[in-house]
């Protein structure tokens, strides 16, 4: 057999290829590629006879032990194994491409999260008083708190404000009261006011516990089952698309425009994506059963108090460090120095998907790209969930 390999490419090598004959197997992009990785011109057209290996893609296919078994050198082999799978990923720049098309194409079809303060405004006029948007708001917003450890702060911070002032031997300064206030005060006046009879005192420590342990159980492995099946239908529908280009030609509606652009190559079937939306939102109704409105409405309203205080300037001086980061490493709290952000992309990735029901059929696909890249956009290993690891906050400890 070698012999006969031999023989044919003396013959390949000393004889001019007419037009209408067989191609020169060593002027293969195959053949280019495995001699360029230390492998010898015999083996390399023994892998492509004896293997049926054409073209770039077929070598792809190969493992390792595929190439060390024809004579390649280890390290090499590795090296080529590794170079062709990245090859086979989308490239950095198709991909922010992507990206881009999705953000002008259809960004503006998920609602969008009101501010702080119409927040607050709607949960003063009586918002508490039924399961709306603003609970749903306040049930995230709790729920990222507690996993985020925001609700520990507090207590930590104004132990840590004494014990400086106490090693400095100088009296505190009059705003240490006022702050420690705004960050261990649990009064909802403002947020009860709608209801008759119904004050702070009702908001109980084990009445927390009880609605965040629903939380834990129930809420959080509905959103992050939702965005596990959202990923796999559009990776479904991706993947139908040999050439990147061709998506982004679809999402930026290249071909006939919106709509029409998307139907290029029909996307998998979206009931599966309502059945997760269903579920989503049975999980956050459950979430509010009996009291879990108004706890819900407290527990946010804390959220956000020590969320806006933590912003003083005033503070970390009063602990003695110098800024807010340094802070909260000195206290030992775990929140992600991006809890802002991560905060409103989750917020609106829940709200979006809970409105899945009101999408009309005509844009529902376009919709559901825009989720999808929405919830790229959320930190899902910080969240947790299943078998994700914890969220590490900014001290690198970990909160679950």
């Amino acid at each position: 057999m070698a012999e006969e390999m031999k023989n044919a490419t003396a013959k390949i090598t000393a004889e001019p290829t007419p037009a209408n004959s067989v191609p020169n197997p060593m002027e293969n992009e195959v053949f280019a590629k495995l001699t360029e990785y230390g492998l010898g011109r015999l083996d390399a057209l023994k892998i492509m006879e004896d293997l049926g290996v054409e073209s770039l893609e077929d070598l792809a296919s190969l493992e390792v032990s595929d190439l060390t078994g024809a004579g390649m050198k280890l390290a090499k082999a590795r090296k080529l194994v590794a170079e062709l799978k990245n090859a086979s990923k989308p490239a950095p720049a198709v991909a922010a491409a992507e990206t881009r098309a999705i953000q002008t194409q259809f960004e503006s079809l998920l609602p969008s999260i009101p501010t702080d303060d119409s927040w607050l405004n709607a949960l003063k006029t009586g918002g508490i008083l039924k399961v709306d948007e603003s609970s749903y708001i306040a049930a995230i917003r709790a729920a990222l708190a507690d996993r985020a450890g925001l609700y520990a702060i507090p207590d930590a911070l104004a132990k840590a404000m004494e014990k400086y002032a106490d090693e400095t031997e100088e009296q505190v300064d009059p705003t240490f009261y006022a702050l420690r206030k705004s960050l261990t005060r649990r009064a909802y006046g403002d947020i009860f006011a709608a209801i008759d009879g119904l004050d702070g005192t009702f908001i109980t420590e084990a009445r927390r516990k009880e609605f965040l342990s629903r939380i834990r159980e129930t809420l959080w492995p509905a959103i992050a089952e939702s965005y596990r099946t959202l990923d796999g239908w559009y990776q479904t529908w991706r993947a139908s698309f040999s050439d990147p280009s061709m998506l982004i030609a679809a999402i930026s509606g290249g071909f006939g425009g919106g709509a029409a652009g998307m139907s290029m190559i029909t996307p998998p079937d979206t009931a599966q994506l309502h059945d997760a939306g269903d579920t989503l939102v049975d999980s956050i109704n459950r979430v509010f059963r009996g009291t879990g409105v108004q706890v819900a409405a407290a527990m946010a309203y804390d959220a956000n108090t020590i969320r806006n205080t933590l912003e003083d300037p005033r503070l970390p001086s009063m602990v003695g460090v110098k800024n807010r980061e340094m802070m909260l490493k000195k206290i030992g709290a775990s929140v992600s120095s991006n809890y802002v952000r991560l905060e409103q992309n989750l917020v609106k990735y829940v709200l979006a998907f809970a409105k899945h029901d009101t999408v009309t059929s005509d844009v529902e696909v376009n919709y559901f790209v825009a989720l999808w890249q929405l919830g790229t956009q959320i930190n899902w290993g910080e969240l947790g969930g299943g078998d994700v690891a914890g969220m590490t906050g900014l001290t690198g400890k970990r909160v679950l």
